[in-house]
């Protein structure tokens, strides 16, 4: 009998609780009567909590083959993708190491240009 009575009570207080505040989940239902939950201690209020409530739902084999499936195909694509950013970077790498070479040739080749021009005369 006395549990009857504190169990209307605890349904009137989670009554209250979801007129007041109804976007509240199960959980933090139970955390405002019950103070908060740990994984040793849960109090069950017998109000349907199930455990996709507290996990976010579940998804059938089928539905987890799917996602897995989708997922390697987007990492094989993304893979060749970065191998082909790679290969440019390599190709672009080796340009601009020749085109530091020239530089450093035409700057050594300078000088000897300067000296085989003759100044012109104004005779």
């Amino acid at each position: 009998m006395i549990e009857n009575i504190s169990l209307y009570i605890l349904q009137a207080q989670i009554k209250e609780i979801v007129n007041v505040e109804p976007s509240l989940s199960s959980i933090e239902i139970v955390e405002k009567c019950f103070k908060l939950q740990n994984h040793s201690h849960v109090i069950d209020f017998r109000g349907g909590v199930k455990v996709k409530d507290l996990k976010g739902g579940t998804f059938s084999k089928a539905e987890l083959l799917s996602m897995l499936h989708s997922t390697q195909d987007e990492n094989q694509y993304l893979n060749v993708e970065n191998k082909s950013s790679n290969d440019r970077l390599s190709t672009l790498e080796d340009e601009i190491k020749q085109i530091r070479k020239m530089k450093e040739f035409f700057a050594v080749q300078q000088p000897q240009v300067y000296a085989t021009i003759s100044p012109i005369s104004n005779k």
